[in-house]
């Protein structure tokens, strides 16, 4: 008898395929068990290597004995009947685990169909429990006009049993997302654009149609104790097919969430490389060692992106920085943080402690990060807000260079094209200014405060229709401070009277003052004397809770000198005011003259004699 006739009579190749089923089946149960009871990583490792060990002891023992009616006994003396009764109900349950196998099989792949679906917005087919085949991608008209190198990455989806991780999932796509800005031949969304549809229903074709990109990373974070699930997948929105998907599961630790950025962000450039010209590798730094510390900045990040609750986000970064004193993007916002808080009425600091601590948590961040681009452009926003104080002249030229060199480590940077924007626009240069703040708007279209600068330079200009529908814009998109500055000039010149009042009586400005009328009637007429008027609005704001940058803004087209800033001084409403002698020493103390005399005069001013000058 031969050795493979004895195998097959003595069932051993039945007994292996039932371990095999068997087998297969506890692997996925152990993998299972291990993610819903939180079981350490190596759990099903340890079943699947005990299984392998299994197997040729189970092989042996289906040589040397055999399963009968009568129980257990030794093959050799197993009649035949009995041998065929053993192996019919074999094959049954062969059968039996080849069908559990491939049902198995089908439920998985429908689960993971539904959970792409799910993270990619699509609420009907987790709805139905079904899948539906993906739609068409991008319509061709609108394909042509999307670059192929344009990529957005969307906010991944907080997967955590508790819900309360949002500020992680957000942050870790973000950061993703700076690493991808730094690579030239990718032009990517910037995060205001992409973050908009942050719990959208829509489609991947859909939301690349309205972003203007061709590529779309997307994905989701769970994060669970101490450890941590990160999935992303790349998706070509023309065709909506999937370049690239993986999933990291590893320990909760700093090391590793940077390891995962870097391989997310490393695995689109190869999946990329052979469509657009990309280097094959881009490097991620570890910004910080400390976990608690990482949390907390991420935690600060948006407050301060959105200019709102800045106290709070200021002092989680204190907490961040002394957990970590070396975590320079700590620094570098907490930096910008000591003027924007007095911005935005956070902070009761004198413009002195401002600039004291600004300029000490910049210096901490470019120690450690001489090209901390935000820490560069704050310490140049504060030294040029000094000209307010008139206790010297201002260098703005260097300030000027220092946000020209800020831009050229981040060209992307938002505020530090909005702030060289301020500083354009106090030396007169409208239409360069207007420059900046387009800059700033190409890449964050959401970004309020490059917005609401930009509509009071353009009716400064006297482009009012423009700046009113820019205003409109801004209140479409809900990014419009209405407590804000406005261009209420430009309100005034089209006749938008009710608009003008309604927004002059916000309780930020002149809520319950009797005059608004007078003062409308000031802006319909900018060549008469309003000082008496100006005086009035003053005494009141000195009295009442009036936000005093609003207030300037809303007083210094009228001939008023500015306090803390100059929007609407250079308005076609205030030539009065321009040729008064407080706007020459003002121009002259704040540093103004010297920054003209260094790169030229605005085109509505010009030099007089050997030191003077006169403004239209």
């Amino acid at each position: 008898m031969s050795l493979l006739t004895e195998l097959k009579r003595r069932n051993v190749f039945r007994i292996a395929g039932i371990y095999a089923i068997v087998g297969w089946i506890l692997m996925q149960v152990a993998s299972s068990l291990e993610a819903s009871l939180k079981l350490p990583e190596w759990f099903d490792s340890v079943i699947t290597a005990g299984l392998l060990i299994g197997f040729p002891i189970a092989i042996l023992l289906a040589w040397a004995f055999e399963m009968t009616p009568e129980g257990v006994k030794r093959t050799e003396n197993e009649t035949q009947d009995n041998q065929s009764v053993t192996s019919n109900k074999m094959d049954g349950l062969i059968l039996i685990g080849i069908v559990a196998i491939l049902s198995m099989g089908i439920w998985q792949q429908f689960n993971k169909n539904d959970l792409d679906s799910r993270l990619r917005g699509n609420d009907q087919v987790a709805k139905n429990n079904s899948v539906i085949p993906a739609k068409a991608g991008i319509q061709k008209e609108e394909a042509e006009s999307i670059q192929d190198n344009s990529i957005a990455v969307l906010p991944f989806a907080d997967l955590s049993p508790t819900g309360n991780q949002e500020y992680f999932s957000d942050g870790i796509a973000e950061e993703i997302l700076n690493v991808l800005v730094r690579i030239d031949a990718l032009k990517v969304t910037s995060r205001t654009s992409a973050f908009q549809f942050k719990g959208s229903n829509k489609g991947i074709p859909e939301i690349a149609q309205q972003l203007k990109v061709r590529y779309v990373l997307e994905g989701s974070v769970r994060k669970s104790g101490d450890a941590i699930r990160i999935t992303a997948q790349l998706i070509n929105a023309l065709d909506d097919k999937h370049l690239w998907s993986s999933t990291y599961d590893r320990a909760l630790t700093t090391q590793n969430i940077f390891a995962i950025q870097d391989e997310i962000a490393n695995a689109i450039l190869l999946a990329l490389g052979d469509r657009l010209d990309l280097p094959s590798k881009i490097n991620i730094s570890q910004s910080t060692s400390n976990l608690t510390a990482y949390e907390l900045y991420l935690k600060a990040k948006p407050l301060y992106l959105a200019r709102v609750d800045l106290d709070v986000a200021d002092q989680l970064l204190e907490q961040a920085t002394n957990l970590d004193p070396g975590f320079a993007k700590a620094w570098e916002i907490r930096a910008a943080l000591q003027m924007l808080m007095g911005y935005y009425n956070y902070s009761d600091m004198t413009v002195d402690q401002q600039s004291e601590k600004l300029f000490e948590y910049a210096d901490k961040a470019l120690a450690i990060e001489p090209n901390s681009a935000i820490a560069i452009a704050s310490k140049a926003l504060m030294k040029t807000d000094e000209i307010f104080s008139l206790e010297t002249a201002i260098d703005l030229s260097q300030n000027l260079a220092d946000y020209n060199k800020a831009l050229k480590i981040d060209p992307q940077n938002a505020s530090a094209h909005n702030w060289k924007g301020l500083l354009l626009h106090y030396g007169g240069f409208l239409e360069e200014a207007i420059v900046s703040f387009q800059s700033c708007l190409d890449y964050e279209q959401f970004y309020a405060p490059c917005s609401e600068n930009m509509e009071i330079v353009l009716a400064e200009l006297g482009r009012d229709k423009e700046a009113i529908n820019l205003y409109l814009s801004s209140l479409n998109r809900g990014i419009r401070n209405v407590s804000g500055s406005h261009p209420l000039a430009a309100m005034a010149r089209l006749d938008m009277e009710v608009l003008f009042k309604t927004l002059t009586n916000h309780k930020a400005l002149l809520s319950g003052w009797p005059k608004h009328d007078a003062l409308y009637q000031a802006y319909k007429n900018p060549n008469s004397d309003h000082s008496e008027l100006i005086q009035d609005a003053e005494k009141y704001m000195k009295n009442n809770d009036s936000v005093i940058q609003d207030i300037d803004i809303m007083l210094n087209p009228l001939g008023r000198m500015p306090e803390n800033v100059m929007l609407g001084l250079w308005d076609a409403t205030n030539h009065k005011g321009r040729q008064s002698l407080a706007f020459k020493n003002f121009i002259k103390k704040s540093g103004i003259y010297d920054f003209w005399i260094a790169i030229g005069f605005p085109p509505q001013c010009r030099v007089i004699g050997e030191d003077d000058f006169e403004c239209d």
